[in-house]
């Protein structure tokens, strides 16, 4: 598909799934992961540095100097239509200066499971609801695995994703807020919050002249989480569809710190300028 064709698919689909996301619940049913870190970080966790296979047909990610110690992690998410090696490209630099462990899955099919569902029924159904399937398995399978490899912080776990993938990951990420403690959304679509926590953090990022998903998505995702005592770091910036460098580092700068990185926001959780 052309490239406008597709941006041009994304957005109606973008518009007509936010026509009908007022109809869901405040509170939407989240997608329940089930793989948990050890309470004791694993003895002779994987110590190299590199690309590491696992369950789920994902990949982990194992920043330069990485060693047995209890580590960071971060899944990421590709946009629709991506795939997992180019969201390496992407983060490398970044994990790598910051000792992040990456997780990376591959959607099966063009997008995220619970996105190809919304998209076959829209226009069919009435009070449409998410519902995920093989990729939210595999998601799970993944992290499961990785947390028999790798020796993990489970106080530093959490999940980033950019267009369809930051959508799923707060989809997925505020739904299990015991797991993921930071949830990083850049130029998401319509999501379906799940019951988020106070003890979770979130950055959401996106452009004012995005033509793909709306600019008003994230305003009302962070107003909506603000509401829940949820500490959020709101980056707005003048550009379209896409993730600027320096709002790449801004969003590895909150991984590492939330809590300073929130309370420096503004009394709205705006920090962008």
């Amino acid at each position: 598909m052309p490239r406008t064709s597709k941006a041009y698919a994304l957005k109606v689909f973008a518009a007509v799934l936010l026509a009908v996301a007022p109809l869901a619940p405040a509170l939407a049913a989240g997608p329940e992961l089930a793989a948990r870190p050890p309470v004791t970080a694993i003895a002779n966790g994987d110590a190299r540095s590199g690309v590491l296979q696992l369950a789920g047909g994902a990949y982990a990610y194992l920043p330069k100097g990485h060693t047995s110690a209890p580590a960071p992690v971060l899944v990421a998410l590709h946009g629709a239509g991506g795939q997992a090696s180019d969201t390496l490209t992407s983060f490398r630099d970044l994990a790598d200066a910051n000792g992040i462990v990456l997780l990376i899955p591959q959607s099966i099919k063009g997008t995220w499971d619970m996105i190809e569902d919304l998209s076959s029924r829209l226009g069919l159904e009435m009070n449409v609801q998410p519902r995920y399937g093989k990729d939210l398995k595999a998601l799970d399978a993944a992290l499961a695995d990785l947390f028999t490899k790798v020796a993990v912080d489970p106080k530093q776990i959490g999940i980033m994703g950019f267009s369809d993938g930051a959508t799923y990951a707060l989809s997925v990420g505020t739904a299990n807020p015991d797991l993921f403690k930071r949830v990083i959304a850049f130029s998401a679509g319509p999501a379906f919050l799940g019951k988020s926590a106070p003890d979770q953090y979130v950055f959401i990022s996106h452009g004012e002249e995005d033509k793909v998903l709306s600019f008003t998505n994230a305003r009302g995702f962070a107003s909506r989480l603000r509401v829940r005592h949820v500490p959020v770091e709101f980056e707005k910036f003048t550009g379209g569809h896409e993730v600027p460098k320096a709002i790449k580092e801004k969003a590895f700068a909150f991984f590492r710190d939330p809590a300073a990185a929130t309370a420096a926001a503004g009394p709205d959780g705006t920090s962008g300028k």
